[in-house]
C-alpha cells in the first residue's frame, strides 16, 4: 500500500469521522469540510480526479445545501432532482473526471466519486447521533432486525440458488474491504436510499394511511432495482435487505447510524463467508 493511499484513507476516515464531532454552543463544523478539502487536493496531485471532478462534487454540494435550506416552492424540487440525479451518476460512475484509487497493490480499488457523495450526503442532509445514550435507545429498537436479516436474507439466497453453501473466504485485504465498504458503499447508499428518499416519502406521505409502510416498501423495490447488474435473483435478495435496512431506519427514529451498521453486518457475513 503506497504512502498517497495510506494518506488518502487516513483523511477520507478522519473527515467522515470528525462530522461526530460534538461542537461548542453556537460554532460551526469546518473541521470536516477542511479534512475533506485536503483530500480532495490529495486526490488532484496524485491524479486520481480532475479539475472536471470538482465541479461535480461542487454541484452536489450546492444542492444539497439549496434542498437543506428549501421547504417548498421549485427551489425544493429542483435541488431534490439534481441531489438525486447527480448522486446516481456520481455513485455509478457515470461522470469523467475520476480514477480509480488503487489502496491495495493494484489489486484493490476505491471510486473517489462514491466517496464524495458519503461525505456530502452525511455531511449536509442526515441527522447524526451525538450522544451514546442516542446509539443504545435506537439498538434496543432494533437489534431483532440484526438477527433475522440474516437468517432471512441468506435462507433465501439458498434456497433460490443465490449462494452455495457457506464456507470462510475473508481476503488479504480484508480490512481494507471492511473500511471501504463501511464508510464508502454503506453510507453512500444509505444516506440516498433511507436518508434521503424514505425520510422524504415518509414525510410527504405523513398523513396517508399506510404512508411510512409504502415509503418503506417503494425505495426498497428501488434499492433491489439499482441491483440489476447482478441479475434477478440479486434485485429479490437486494430488495429484501433493502427492506430491513429502511425498517431499521424507521424503528430507530430515522438513525441512519443503525440502517448503516445493519448494512454493513449483512455485507460483512457475505464477504467472510461467502467472499
Amino acid at each position: 500500500m503506497s504512502f498517497p493511499a495510506i494518506l488518502f484513507v487516513m483523511l477520507f476516515t478522519s473527515a467522515i469521522l470528525s462530522l461526530w464531532y460534538v461542537p461548542q454552543r453556537g460554532r460551526i463544523i469546518w473541521l470536516p469540510w477542511w479534512l475533506f478539502a485536503v483530500t480532495l487536493v490529495v486526490c488532484l496531485f496524485q491524479g486520481w480526479m480532475q479539475p472536471l471532478a470538482l465541479l461535480w462534487t461542487g454541484l452536489l454540494i450546492a444542492a444539497a445545501c439549496l434542498f437543506r435550506s428549501s421547504e417548498r416552492g421549485w427551489r425544493h424540487y429542483l435541488s431534490l432532482t439534481a441531489v438525486v440525479v447527480l448522486t446516481l451518476a456520481l455513485a455509478t460512475h457515470l461522470l469523467p473526471g475520476f480514477s480509480p484509487i488503487p489502496v491495495f497493490a493494484e489489486q484493490h480499488y476505491r471510486n473517489l466519486d462514491k466517496a464524495c457523495v458519503a461525505f456530502v450526503l452525511l455531511a449536509l442532509l442526515a441527522p447524526r447521533m451525538m450522544q451514546w445514550v442516542e446509539l443504545r435507545n435506537a439498538f434496543a429498537a432494533t437489534w431483532r432486525l440484526f438477527v433475522m436479516a440474516p437468517v432471512v436474507i441468506f435462507s433465501l439466497a439458498l434456497l433460490i440458488g443465490g449462494i452455495e453453501a457457506p464456507g470462510f473466504g475473508a481476503p488479504q485485504y480484508f480490512w481494507l474491504w471492511a473500511w471501504g465498504n463501511l464508510l464508502v458503499t454503506c453510507v453512500a447508499e444509505e444516506l440516498f436510499f433511507r436518508g434521503l428518499l424514505q425520510r422524504y416519502l415518509v414525510t410527504k406521505w405523513r398523513d396517508r394511511r399506510w404512508g411510512w409502510q409504502a415509503a418503506l416498501c417503494l425505495v426498497s423495490l428501488l434499492f433491489g432495482l439499482v441491483h440489476i447488474g447482478g441479475g434477478m435473483q440479486f434485485v429479490l435478495l437486494a430488495a429484501i435487505a433493502g427492506f430491513f435496512y429502511g425498517g431499521a431506519y424507521h424503528l430507530s427514529g430515522g438513525r441512519i447510524e443503525v440502517a448503516v451498521l445493519l448494512h454493513f453486518f449483512i455485507n460483512l457475513l457475505y464477504m467472510v463467508f461467502y467472499g
